[in-house]
């Protein structure tokens, strides 16, 4: 099992639903994978990690979007 942290590269709106909401640079979740393959870009774990912003910030991210364009992925344990 992997630890995972998911890192907002930029501040901006572009990967938000409501361009009202907004994402700062240093925002992160945490999450665990069974795998070691990094969660960021893989397709079964977009809407996962777009619904940790969610729950701790209140903004919504399209999970589409969950990508290395918008995000960074550390492995933490």
């Amino acid at each position: 099992m992997a630890h995972w942290k998911i890192l907002v590269k930029n501040n901006g709106n572009a990967p938000c639903t409501d361009k009202r909401q907004r994402l700062e640079k240093g925002m992160f979740v945490e999450t665990s994978t069974t795998s070691t393959t990094p969660p960021l870009g893989l397709t079964r774990e977009q809407p996962l990690l777009a619904s940790l912003f969610t729950s701790k910030y209140g903004i919504n991210i399209d999970p589409h979007k969950i990508n290395g364009s918008y995000f960074i992925c550390e492995r933490i344990g």
